[in-house]
């Protein structure tokens, strides 16, 4: 009895003392939950995107965006390749996401390109609170400063966008994907993949 005793005692205050040993802040180790999240996987393979909630516009141009994959990796692309136009100007909008409750909102996506030659030839990234699902014209879309795939990086090397902060926002928000080229010299092709709104906490 005397030997178990001694034995948790001396276990004990190996346990203090480990504990003792670690800082404060080893337990604060922050962690990025999702509150949405689009790798577009349930792709058919160069038919138009069409994703439930999920709006695709061409504002200018017949050009749309279609379903693509790699090696069973979804993902979105928007080409103006043969299209013949002067300008092709695709839009692609997220369904609403409520980013309430999250704590230090981000967004986070990941962009793509190839055979792109001009910087007139390019993505643009937005986000709106009033966006009523059909009327891209009627909502106010506010840019998002990120990471692009652009004319200097093509090769389809994909290009982290970085954690956007998104806490001047409540309630829903919409996030647009907007590709801008013709049918001549600004052939080249944008690809997005891995979206994700998140906290940080």
């Amino acid at each position: 009895m005397k030997k178990i005793l001694i034995k948790a005692v001396f276990l004990l205050v190996v346990f203090i003392t480990a504990a003792s040993c670690v800082k404060e802040d080893d337990f604060a180790i922050p962690t990025l939950k999702a509150g949405f999240v689009e790798n577009f996987n349930d792709i058919n393979f160069n038919q138009t995107f069409d994703y439930a909630g999920w709006t695709n516009f061409a504002e200018a141009g017949t050009k749309v965006w279609i379903e693509r994959d790699y090696q069973s990796d979804g993902y979105i692309q928007f080409s103006s390749f043969q299209s013949g136009e002067s300008s092709n100007i695709g839009w692609v909008v997220s369904p609403a996401i409520n980013i309430n409750g999250l704590v230090q909102p981000t967004l986070s996506f990941e962009t793509a390109s190839n055979f792109v030659t001009s910087p007139d030839n390019k993505i643009e990234v937005f986000v709106s609170t009033n966006f009523n699902g059909t009327d891209v014209f009627g909502a106010t879309w506010n840019p998002v400063t990120a990471a692009l795939a652009n004319n200097t990086t093509n090769n389809y090397t994909y290009i982290p966008s970085g954690n956007i902060d998104l806490s001047a926002y409540s309630g829903d928000i919409y996030v647009a994907f907007k590709v801008t080229g013709n049918g001549s010299t600004q052939t080249g092709l944008f690809q997005v993949d891995k979206i994700k709104v998140a906290s940080l906490n």
